[in-house]
């Protein structure tokens, strides 16, 4: 064989052959030219057997950059959208136009009054009364089998069973070409009452519209469109159907541009009704600029509310219009901020609007605080303070009589758990303490023979009073206080009788005082020795030493200095 070859072929093709490179060169200078004339003989195997390479190319190349695809599709999509847009927008304007004329003119009033005598909707008379024609429903029916592979219906339109639709068009066609021997021609058209059928055939579909009112001769040629399209894009579809019409979803664009609609943009001259609506639609209008308004107006009422819910101590429970006013009715405490005082920060007119309110007690904590300062009017002296529990700490200096009152009555205060008190000391216990200086300071002098020295009354109508003072403040803070009257002597004298002049000389300033109605029980006689002292200096001691001194003694030291 080896031998054969080379003698039909040659050793030098024989090697062209066996080169990969060489056979590529070759290959690559036929295959345009084989391209070409596979398309202009119709070949589809040749782009059948690209496009699996074509898209794995494509979806390479987006999966490395997805910038290469973008920019090449930006020339194309970027007007396609924009024409979308503006096609959008104006269906949008001339919808609202329609709509506005529709509803103001004086022909509308009639429609809607031939609406409320038919039984119609305002709606389906407004489509009747206006409609140039409407495309309804598009069907694509396969040529060979008559099934339905898509259809579609407007949104207004009522929509049969697509397939008996479909069987009794075909019927029909079937019975057309039976009864006048026609063979290959199409059944072009059918009129069944106020609806018009249009019927497209290509060589494996069929596109019949079905249409209500007069449609123009282009949307023949949009119809022929539509077939030739899904034709092309749907051929191999349309020879290997078997039933399942799910492949077919691919074609609903190319309907959807058959399913056209064209509605009245002129209408006839007016008669004189033409005033009576030119009135009503200013009536509409400023009825629509006082709903406007009053929504405008229920918006401000709103917020105010919110604004008040917002107050501390006020619960607005209602709000309501009566009598061309707005009416608000809840809970207020005393305390809190008026709002009539409010209304000020708002738009809103203070005549309409009138306030009904339940007095109630605010827990806050500033008006549980100013409360309790209302009710106990503490002195400048003292300092009250609440936490969110209602507990009331108390702190500073104030009388004995207020601290007790005070503990009395905070209690009584809604949300007043506790009352603490012990941080206030009595204003009480200072006096005390200088009362107690006073009476220590003073000193009643005596005779050797124990005999009060003259001119001493002054001294003992001070200490009286000062003694009563004591008494009468320790009482007011629960606080027990004795006196002690201290008898001193001077050095002469044997200890026996000096003792016994000392406790005389006691005694006796113990009934002075309680001559002049101090309680002998807050009085104690008590003997003070006399110091000891050299010889030298016991002269001068023993005048000065003749005397009665006081000390003040508390029962409780704690409570007083």
């Amino acid at each position: 064989m080896n031998e054969l070859r080379n003698l039909l072929i040659g050793p030098d093709l024989k090697d062209q052959f066996e080169n990969t490179k060489l056979r590529s060169e070759d290959v690559s200078r036929v295959l345009p030219q084989a391209i070409q004339l596979t398309l202009e003989t119709g070949d589809k195997t040749v782009s059948k057997a690209v496009v699996p390479t074509v898209e794995q190319a494509i979806k390479s190349s987006v999966n490395t950059d997805q910038n290469i695809l973008s920019e090449a599709l930006f020339p194309i999509m970027g007007p396609a959208i924009r024409k979308a847009i503006a096609v959008a927008i104006q269906n949008l304007t001339d919808s609202l136009n329609q709509g506005l004329e529709h509803s103001l003119s004086p022909q509308s009033l009639g429609w809607r009054f031939e609406a409320w005598r038919t039984g119609k909707s305002f709606a389906e008379v407004l489509l009747l009364r206006t409609l140039v024609y409407q495309v309804e429903q598009v069907f694509l029916i396969h040529k060979n089998s008559g099934l339905v592979l898509q259809h579609l219906a407007a949104p207004t339109a009522a929509a049969q069973d697509a397939d008996l639709v479909s069987a009794m068009f075909t019927a029909i066609q079937d019975f057309v070409r039976d009864s006048f021997s026609v063979s290959d021609d199409t059944l072009g058209s059918l009129q069944v009452g106020e609806l018009t059928i249009w019927v497209n055939e290509g060589p494996q579909a069929i596109i019949a519209c079905v249409i209500r009112g007069n449609p123009p001769g282009k949307l023949r040629q949009t119809m022929e469109n539509a077939l030739e399209r899904i034709h092309l894009v749907q051929e191999s579809q349309l020879h290997e159907f078997q039933g399942d019409s799910s492949a077919f979803e691919p074609s609903q664009p190319y309907l959807e541009e058959c399913l056209q609609s064209q509605y009245q943009t002129k209408q006839k001259k007016s008669s004189p009704l033409k005033w009576i609506g030119g009135a009503a639609g200013i009536l509409i209008l400023g009825l629509g600029a006082w709903g406007m308004w009053s929504n405008h107006e229920r918006n401000q009422v709103r917020s105010f509310v919110d604004q008040l819910n917002q107050e501390s101590g006020i619960v607005v429970m209602q709000t309501a219009k009566k009598d061309g006013k707005y009416v608000i009715s809840g809970l207020k405490d005393p305390l809190a901020s008026e709002p009539t005082d409010l209304i000020s920060t708002t738009e809103l007119d203070p005549d309409k609007i009138d306030f009904h309110w339940e007095p109630y007690l605010s827990f806050d904590t500033a008006f549980v605080k100013s409360r309790v300062k209302s009710l106990l009017q503490p002195p400048e002296t003292v300092a009250l303070d609440v936490d969110a529990n209602g507990a009331v700490e108390a702190t500073g200096t104030a009388p004995q009589a207020w601290i007790t009152q005070a503990n009395q009555l905070a209690v009584r205060l809604p949300n007043v758990t506790r009352f603490n008190t012990q941080e206030v000391i009595p204003v009480e216990a200072g006096v005390l303490t200088s009362i107690k200086t006073k009476i220590e300071a003073q000193t009643l002098l005596f005779t050797q023979n124990a005999q009060l020295v003259p001119k001493q009354d002054a001294k003992l109508k001070i200490l009286v009073a000062e003694i009563k003072k004591l008494t009468k403040t320790a009482k007011t803070i629960n606080q027990t206080v004795a006196v002690l009257v201290e008898g001193h002597t001077d050095t002469s004298g044997s200890e026996l009788i000096n003792l016994y002049v000392r406790e005389t000389r006691a005694k006796a300033i113990i009934s002075l005082l309680s001559k002049q109605g101090i309680e002998k029980s807050q009085l104690q006689a008590v003997s003070i020795e006399p110091p000891e002292v050299a010889n030298s200096e016991s002269a001068k001691i023993s005048k000065s030493n003749r005397k009665v001194t006081f000390k003040v003694i508390f029962v409780n030291p704690s409570d007083a200095d």
